[in-house]
């Protein structure tokens, strides 16, 4: 992907304006760099964090980082006269913002420490959390945790949770009076092989691990 070079003031300049997002994407071996080294190291996480469903080596590409900012750490080998240089990144605001419309499902599968043979295989249109958030404000005993999710294709999550209940029905966990309900006497791993396996042709990124 091509992207425009800018020096650093300028980069410094357009986050100031909040037109950009500065980020280092370099390896967390390498210190900050600067006074707001540590902030653009921590832009970044917060990025992976954001879009967990990308793969770090591929999440500037997938935000379209317009800006290359290269900025000289100064000499390292003055025999050679051999520089170190950091290469930031400018990911525009605009950009961030529109990634963020979520057109994105999950199938998950959620465990609970109160009934460890059981898993909950669920999906939803929204953040996995945040959804977690939303069964566990019922009332539950013991709190479910996510355990796996995979992201999928928008409108296609129900379809794929559908096919998973109807292969795992012989272990079915239903309700006194017989109503069919999400739980099922299954391994988190087994659970999960089968969301991917039957979500394989819908899967925008990779799978999540909790």
């Amino acid at each position: 992907m091509y992207r425009d070079k800018i020096s650093l003031p300028e980069a410094i300049s357009f986050e100031s304006l909040g037109d950009i997002t500065i980020v280092d994407a370099s390896p967390e071996s390498l210190p900050p760099f600067g006074e707001n080294g540590k902030k653009w190291k921590e832009a970044f996480i917060t990025l992976q964090s954001k879009y967990r469903h990308i793969s770090p080596d591929k999440l500037l590409n997938f935000l379209s980082a317009r800006y290359l900012i290269e900025v000289n750490e100064g000499i390292v080998d003055n025999n050679t006269n051999t520089y170190s240089w950091r290469y930031l990144y400018g990911v525009e605001n605009s950009k961030i913002k529109e990634k963020s419309i979520d057109n994105i499902e999950y199938v998950y599968i959620l465990v609970n420490p109160g009934y460890p043979s059981l898993v909950k295989i669920g999906m939803t249109i929204h953040d996995v959390n945040r959804r977690v958030t939303s069964i566990n404000a019922t009332a539950t005993v013991e709190e479910w945790v996510p355990k796996f999710a995979l992201p999928l294709k928008k409108g296609t999550a129900f379809k794929v949770e559908q096919a998973v209940h109807t292969f795992f029905n012989p272990v079915r966990v239903s309700s006194d009076l017989g109503n069919s309900r999400e739980f099922f006497l299954l391994d988190p791993f087994t659970a999960f092989d089968k969301v991917r396996e039957i979500g394989a042709m819908f899967v925008v990124g990779n799978p999540i691990t909790y």
